[in-house]
Parts: C-alpha cells; structure tokens; sequence
C-alpha cells in the first residue's frame, strides 16, 4: 500500500492545479432552500448521516446536502435525478428495476435477479440503512433534507457503504403547528400532490403526518398497444414522539407505499444491420422483431404485444428510545421494513407472435427436441417475491462539545431476499425460487479530540461479522410449462450455500482550522464489502455432480467472491467567505479497491449471465462546491472531476461482435486493465442562481438549473454503443411569491434544448442473436417538457 505522504502530496497538487479549471465549473455542496427576502447569508448546516447532528463545515468528509425546497427546485421526483443536482453521484434509472448506485465513479451494474448483493452506497433513511433489493426510496417524496456522503464510509456507514452513504432524512414531530400543501402537473401527464403537517399533541406528544400521490410518465410508447410507459406511487408515513420525562423520549414511526408501474423500462437503441434473432432458418429480422419504428440512437418506441408491469409494497416501521444521562445519551433504534415486489418483463422486446412455432419446428428439425414434447410460450418472464429486515442498533453517545467526545455502539440486522422467477419459453426455460439471506454483526467505536481551536484529531474502527446464505431450488415441470436449465425433463436442483467472515476496517482524519472561517483536513478510511454469492446464477447441475463440467460449475458458483478491501486518502478545504455569504469547499481523493467486486454480462450465452469477479479498480479526483447567498441572489456551483478505472481486469467477456483487433481474445475475453469504469463520466457540473425580485404585492422569483455530463460507458465490458455521450440540460423556472413568502406559484421548463440522453444500457439480450443488440432505458427528462407547481406553507 503506498504511504499516506505520498498520496497527500499527489491530492494536495492536484487541489492547486484543478481550482482553476473547476473555478468556472463548479449542485452546491450545501444547497438551500428558494431565494427568501428574509434570508441574507449561507444558512448553517446540520447533518446528521454520521448518527449525530453535526455542522457541515466542521467535519473532515465531502457530503452535499439538499434541503426540502432545493429538491423541488430541482424538479427530484425519482433517485436518478440526484445525477443532476450532485455530480459525483451517478444512479442508472429507476423505473420498473433495480437501481445501480454509484459515487466517485465506483458503482454497481446488479439486475433483479442478483439479490443479495450489496450496493457499495449505503441507502438509508432516518439513519437506518435500506436493503440494496429495496424499492423503498426509488421514489423521492417526504423528503425533509438530503445528505449525500462521497467516498467509503467505513465506521459509521456500515457493511454497504464501501462506495458512500446517502440519507433521506424524513419530516419530523415539532413543538410547534406546521402544515404544507404541494402540488405539481406537466403537460406530459404528471401529477404529485403531497401534504404535511407536525405539531404538539399535548405538551409532552408532538406528531408529524405525511402523505403523497404521484404520477410519472417516462417517454417510451409501445406503439402496437399503444401504452406509454408510467410510474404511479402512493404513500403515507406518521411519527409520534412522546416525551417520557426531561431525560427520556420515544419516537415511533409507522410508513406505507405502494409503487405500480405499467410499460417497457428498456428499448432497442442499436442493432447491427442484417442481424437475427438466432439464425436462419428461424432467425427473425428487424422488420418482424421491432416493426413500427427505426432502430437507434433516441428511439423511444417498442413493439409488442405484452405490457410490462411491477407492484412494490412497502411497510415499516421503526421505534427510536433516546435517554440523557447527564453528559452521555444512549438511543435505542428498532426498525423492520418488508416490501412485496412483482414484477413482469418482456423476454425480448419483440413482436412476432408466431416464434414459438418457428422456434419448435426448427428444434425438432435438427433432433435438438422431441417432436411429442408440448411446450408452451410466453413473452414475458416474471419475478415476484419479497425482501424484509430487522435491525437494532444500541449508541452511546458523549458531549460533541467536550474536547474529547466519543461514539460507540452495536448494530445488527437481520435481511431476507426471496424471490420466485418465471420463464416459460422454448430455448432458455426457468423456473426458481431463490433465496438470499444476510446476517451482520457489527461494533464500532470513534473518538474526537479538540487540541486546541485549530487543530482536532478524529478517529475509528469497526469490525463487521457477515454470515449470508443463498438457497435455490429449480423446478422442472413441462406439463405445467415450467423448466429449468438442466435439461427438458429434468427433476428440479436443490442448493443450500453458506458462508461467513468478518473485517476490521476504520478511519482516521485530522483537521486544521489557519482561522475561524477556514478548514482544512486530511483522512485515511480503510473499508470492505463483503463477501457475495452470484445469486443470478442457474445452475445446470444437482450438487455432487462428479463430471468435469459440473466440478468446474462448482468451483466457480458454490463458493462465495472474495471480500473487496479499499485504502481511501482524502485531503479537503472547507470555508466560509465573505461575511458568511458565500461558502467554498474543495475535496481531493484516491481510492484504490483491491478485490473489487466486477459485475458484468457474459453475453455469449442464449440470455446475458450476470458475472461476479474479482478485479482491481481505482479513482481519484476533485471535488468543488461553491454556494453564495446575498440578498436575493442565490448561485451554486458544483464539479466533479473523476478518472475511475480498472487497474487489473483480465480475462473480462468481450462485448458483443468484439473482434481481435478490437481486444478480443481466442477464448472470448479481454483485458479491461486500464479502462475505465462503467458509468463513471470524468467531468460532472451543476449550477443553479435563483434571483428574488421584490414587487410591492408580490416577490418574483427566477432560476435557472444548469447541468453538464461528459461521455461515459454505460457497460464495463466498453461496448461502444453503449456509450452515452457528453451532454448539457438546462431547466428555466419563474414563480410568484407572496410576501410573507407562505405561498408560492412557479412555471418551469425543464430540459430547454429538448437533449435526448439514457441513464442505463445494456447488452445481455445480444447472445441470442447474430449481432451487437443495446437496449436503453432514456431518462424522465430526456425530452422537453413544462407544468407548474404550488406550495402553500401554514
């Protein structure tokens, strides 16, 4: 491991020559609430992702924070939209799928059918950490403030955070009565009401009570059944907090939320001309497979005669016991969330109704089937199933204000995934239930200690225990048109795994402050991510299988992937400027991950398989946030510059139609060493200005958001039509105030230039044909469209 000088120096060097360059390209690293007449300078921030409320200026990590008000102005409704507004944040799309989270250019590429896989960014909300298979936050409503923190959280992030954390801190109970109405509508069909309110109950019970309706429209048309994609949510979540005596309190917290959606996630964006869906003489074209439309780059359109769907249930609850012991306070988290998912998924986009017929008569013609076998077809492939959690947590807490303050606690929890898959199609049948189980452990302990008022040490460690399981049975029932991989005919595969190993991981930092408005820091985190079985997988063997394709199915599959370890190195400024109108924080980082857990598609096979590997990865880069408030001006200005790459991935699956000299080796694989990650664009941008302009009746209130993204590969295999080039948004709002700033009246067009761009690609469908086949999920936002929103304040 290189020394920590080394590194220092390097981050210190590239401080001083990326400030110019990030000077001019500079969302804020603290983002507030819409220009207000009352507000004259940049509003102290407290965040609370590190389990206790905190300033943001005084502690030794890069975070963005986004108050209530901020992610309306930016127009969030879903958590891909973060992209805009944080740059270092890349999330692939969250309609009717799983989200691939991403911070600094390290993410994950896991579909539905990898459960159990952690994330690398820890989701949470109020603190308590959301299962990487949840749904729970792909919707972004009761939102009072969002933290987002950049880079490996090793001691208080837990397990997940190898990547990051980011918290969605909820509405809370307050001693005084607080209302709020919300509402939104586009010209393109969406709609969002949500209301709020919190107040005492009695002097000793305060509450909080919100709730919410949402719809969403996504712009791609099935153009044979004429459906246009669209996500529909609905929830409600109520807080009771009883204040027991002067040292003791109890908050408790009951949360429900349906999410359905109805159409395609996925559409064709390239195909190479003159491929087929398998080969003649079945082989389907273009013109039978994807009539109605043109193939490429901004398609929006699909043809077939099924309707994709999904239903995500959730229901949670926690229950949070604070009690003060002078200078000590011990809290007490107990939560459990279960969320019901179904969902169903086209097999191929395509619109032949007759290729099953095709499909048999060319098996039973080269003797590949038997003619009396009867098999019956569907289009769509289905998954359904739940994912729950149990955890506890126990904090002891000291004074912060003390010269030396302490954090200690234990955590543990308790997360089941479990989830029956249906495949009832001729040449990849399926049908399986699979099951992952988590178990973690974990102790953790962090000290500050205040020198003196300039200088301060900090520093932790935790060890985390993971046991995890994985159990799936395969079933195998033609007469019921259910089949497994194995082989038609076949009785069903039943595998029990298990595994279970323990890491010590910490940080260290040290901060100087050369005056009272200016900070400096420098940290070290060791972090891991834990070990992981490839759940995706399909077994083709029943256990003890002897042959010399079954050993090798078994060494690869039966065996959990290795822990990933991460050396992160962070030096950072943070300042506040100009009579506290304008705050600048600057942050440099490399991060190597030695056993980074690479996930990539092996499209060699009829289906795209997930593959789970061991590589070398690693990212370094600068961050900058620029937040000025004077008056009724307010502007932000965030960047982030980021070189994230393979630093040892060989042997990697080519991507489709790969030749040699393109990289491709004999055996069909390649070296990804040097390359850069999947979804990791080098540079990222983001600045808004909102400007009140007071009237004697009214405030008038202007913005502008302004969004760059370079170009980047979507897949990590670097298939070059996966590849999403650099582009610019900009979305305009002007809104009516009234003058006690309770009401609000805004008109907004979001992405002016009307800029086509995909938050997702992928390739896993191309094994089945002759050529390069991308599928790509565009954004909400890809196309122009305007509406207006109210807010009213009680």
């Amino acid at each position: 491991m290189r020394t920590f000088a080394k590194h220092a120096a390097r981050l210190s060097m590239g401080i001083s020559t990326s400030v110019l360059a990030l000077a001019v390209a500079a969302p804020a690293m603290a983002q507030q609430a819409p220009a207000q007449t009352g507000a004259k300078d940049t509003a102290e921030i407290i965040v609370t992702a590190q389990k206790r409320p905190e300033k943001l200026q005084e502690i030794p990590v890069a975070a963005a924070v986004l108050s209530q008000a901020a992610v309306a102005q930016a127009h969030v409704v879903d958590l891909s939209d973060i992209n805009r507004v944080v740059p270092s944040v890349e999330l692939k799309g969250t309609f009717n799928g799983r989200v691939p989270y991403g911070i600094r250019g390290i993410s994950t590429n896991a579909n539905e059918g990898a459960i159990g896989l952690t994330s690398g960014v820890s989701i949470q909300v109020d603190g308590v950490p959301v299962p990487a298979d949840s749904f729970a936050v792909n919707t972004i409503t009761d939102v009072a403030q969002l933290e987002v923190l950049k880079g490996p959280q090793a001691t208080l992030g837990g397990r997940t955070a190898s990547a990051g954390v980011i918290n969605f801190v909820t509405v809370a109970p307050s001693t005084t009565p607080q209302y709020a109405v919300n509402a939104l509508t586009t010209n393109d069909g969406e709609w969002h009401i949500d209301g709020r309110a919190s107040g005492p109950i009695t002097d000793k019970v305060s509450y909080s009570l919100t709730g919410y309706y949402q719809r969403t429209p996504y712009p791609i048309t099935n153009v044979t059944t004429g459906v246009k994609s669209r996500a529909e949510s609905y929830g409600t979540r109520a807080k009771l907090k009883f204040e027991l005596s002067d040292n003791l309190d109890l908050q408790v917290m009951g949360h429900y939320a349906m999410s359905k959606s109805k159409g395609a996630n996925f559409i064709v964006q390239y195909w190479t001309p003159g491929s087929f869906f398998f080969a003649p003489p079945v082989g389907l074209d273009a013109a039978t497979m994807y009539p109605g439309y043109t193939i490429g780059y901004g398609n929006t359109k699909l043809s077939t005669h099924t309707t994709m769907v999904s239903r995500y249930e959730d229901k949670d609850t926690s229950a949070v016991l604070n009690w003060r012991l002078g200078d000590l306070t011990l809290t007490s988290t107990t939560a459990y969330s279960h969320e019901g998912q179904y969902q169903t998924q086209d097999t191929f986009l395509g619109n032949d109704p007759n290729w099953a017929l095709k499909f048999e008569t060319f098996l039973n013609a080269i003797g590949q089937l038997p003619s009396s076998m009867v098999l019956p077809y569907s289009n769509l492939q289905s998954a359904q199933g739940y994912v729950s959690q149990t955890s506890q947590e126990f904090k002891l807490a000291t004074d912060a204000k003390k010269p030396l303050s302490a954090l200690v606690g234990l955590f543990y929890s308790d997360m089941t995934v479990n989830q029956y898959v249906l495949r009832a199609w001729t040449l990849n049948p399926l049908a399986k239930t699979n099951i992952s189980t988590t178990k973690n452990y974990s102790i953790y302990g962090r000290a500050t200690a205040h020198v003196n008022d300039r200088l301060t040490f900090v520093g932790g460690l935790r060890y985390n225990w993971d046991k995890i399981g994985w159990n799936v049975a395969q079933y195998f029932n033609p007469a019921a048109g259910q089949y497994g991989s194995g082989g038609f005919g076949q009785g069903g595969y039943t595998w029990n795994l298990s595994d279970s190993s323990g890491a010590l991981v910490g940080d260290a930092a040290i901060q100087f402050k050369p005056t009272r408005d200016i900070m400096t820091y420098a940290s070290y985190t060791r972090g891991y991510k834990p070990k992981a079985f490839n759940t995706v997988h399909d077994w083709s063997i029943a256990p003890g299988n002897t042959t010399a394709a079954g050993l090798a199915e078994i060494a690869t599959f039966a065996k959990a992937v290795a822990q990933e370890h991460i050396d992160s190195f962070e030096v950072g400024l943070k300042s506040t400027l100009l009579d506290r109108h304008l705050t600048f924080n600057l942050a440099a980082f490399y991060t190597n991950y030695s056993g980074y857990q690479a996930q990539i598609f092996d499209t060699s096979k009829l289906v795209g398989v997930l593959i789970l590997a061991n590589a070398g990865a690693r990212t370094q880069g600068v961050e900058a946030d620029l937040n000025y408030v004077k008056g009724n001006t307010r502007a932000s200005l965030s960047a982030a510059l980021i070189d994230a790459k393979f630093t040892n991935f060989k042997g990697a699956v080519c991507w489709p139609t790969q030749t040699t000299a393109q990289g491709c080796d004999a055996s069909g694989t390649q070296d990804l060493s040097g390359k850069p990650m999947p979804a990791s664009p080098k540079l990222k941008v983001n600045a808004q200005i909102v400007q009140t302009i007071p009237f004697e009746k009214f405030n008038l209130i202007a913005g502008t958001n302004l969004s760059y993204r370079s170009g980047t590969y979507l897949q990590a295999n670097q298939n070059p039509q996966t590849f999403q080039s650099a582009f610019g948004l900009m979305d305009l709002s002007l809104g009516f105030q009234t003058k006690d700033e309770k009401a609000t009246l805004t008109f907004f067009v979001n992405n002016v230039t009307d800029r086509f761009y995909l938050t997702n690609a992928e390739d896993f469908f191309a094994g089945a044909t002759t050529g390069n086949l991308v599928i790509g999920q565009p954004a909400r936002d890809s196309s122009r469209y305007f509406g207006a929103r109210v807010g009213i304040n009680f």
